[in-house]
């Protein structure tokens, strides 16, 4: 009996640890954004860190659900670029 409840207690600290890093995890993504519009091109990093939920700041910027799904599934100096109506988002994963 004692060492069913001890195993129930180490699986249910499992789940916590892995859904805590789970959350962490997006707090240490950071990537390279540039926007493109005609002739004018602004680049700047965006470092999750310093956001509440993970890509706020795409979010804001009115990514659809299927950009944020494609931004969620990048991979460490993968580059993708998203067309937001006129304007193109060129994203480069850094960390």
């Amino acid at each position: 009996m004692a060492n069913r409840v001890i195993g129930q207690f180490r699986a249910l600290g499992a789940k916590v640890t892995t859904l805590f890093a789970g959350l962490c995890e997006f707090q240490q993504r950071i990537w390279v954004v540039s926007i493109i519009k005609d002739a004018y091109t602004d680049t700047f990093i965006v470092n999750e860190d310093s956001f509440e939920e993970p890509m706020q700041w795409m979010r804001r910027k009115g990514y659809s659900a299927d950009l944020l799904q494609r931004v969620n599934e990048m991979r460490r100096s993968q580059v993708i670029q998203l067309e937001l109506g006129d304007v193109s988002h060129r994203l480069m994963r850094v960390k």
